[in-house]
């Protein structure tokens, strides 16, 4: 998920929370950690990555299966180097993931059909990733007590990136050109122009994933996209709207369309635009 200006943040906290752990923490009077324990530093590294993966797949995790548990249909996780997405056949596809900028993680589920609860549902599905976060967190924080070797490093790593992932994605911004989990959420339960946007963002992918092309879209519901506040949620309403135009054969309209969408090209990164091949 759209973390990747954060996340050198959240592994410096983790690596200063641990070193300071066996000065602090070792002598402490609590004795959570064995008195005087200093793990080997390969094992160190292999627990700080480790860490990393686990919180970030739990995160992930919650996105993925609270829109699974709501009828939403699988389409693509990725965490670090791992990626997994539905083929157009219905099965499943591993890959080795290169894109950088999707290291940080992503899960995607959609709609199956159109309904009015689609929006809250996606709602939903949003706000699962920060609350397993914290969840998951709390369950590392806690097994911190019991245990008294050198696996406590891997739960103070990963409780602690869990912690900032969950501190991180309920911030009201954005990260680079992505919505943290509570901007979108705040978007999907608006009753202002924000909400009706991600509405018909919804319609689309719904009309599009159930067709398998962008022929029967509602051009309304992309023109109303390209009004939008955020100038890379405008390029998916002209995005789409060139997708429907060409899905139709309308060739005149397809080059203007994509000449808007040249116009806007700078708002969306370059491996986003390399993927849509409009060159």
């Amino acid at each position: 998920m759209k973390i990747k200006s954060y996340l050198l943040t959240i592994l410096f906290i983790t690596v200063f929370l641990t070193l300071l752990s066996h000065n602090l923490f070792a002598t402490s009077l609590l004795g959570i950690f064995p008195k005087g324990l200093k793990p080997n530093f390969p094992v160190f590294i292999l627990f700080l990555l480790a860490g990393f993966i686990a919180a970030i797949s739990v995160h992930e995790s919650g996105h993925l299966f609270a829109g699974i548990a709501q009828g939403f249909r699988f389409q693509l996780f990725i965490v670090f180097l791992l990626g997994i997405k539905r083929t157009e056949k219905g099965g499943l596809h591993f890959f080795l993931n290169k894109n950088v900028g999707y290291m940080g993680g992503i899960a995607s589920t959609t709609p199956t059909i159109k309904a009015p609860g689609n929006r809250k549902k996606f709602a939903i599905a949003v706000l699962a990733g920060p609350i397993v976060s914290l969840l998951f967190a709390v369950c590392c924080f806690l097994l911190l007590i019991f245990t008294k070797n050198m696996l406590w490093s891997f739960w103070l790593i990963a409780g602690t990136i869990s912690f900032g992932l969950f501190l991180v994605t309920t911030i009201p911004a954005k990260s680079g050109i992505f919505f943290t989990d509570r901007a979108r959420f705040q978007r999907l339960i608006s009753k202002n122009k924000e909400g009706e946007c991600e509405e018909a963002l919804l319609e689309i992918i719904t009309q599009s994933t159930k067709d398998g092309s962008y022929k029967n879209i509602s051009l309304k519901d992309a023109q109303l996209l390209q009004t939008d506040n955020e100038a890379f949620v405008q390029f998916w309403g002209y995005y789409y709207e060139y997708e429907y135009f060409k899905d139709n054969e309308d060739s005149n309209q397809v080059e203007k369309a994509k000449e808007k969408l040249f116009n806007l090209k700078n708002t969306i990164s370059a491996p986003i635009w390399k993927a849509l091949k409009l060159e």
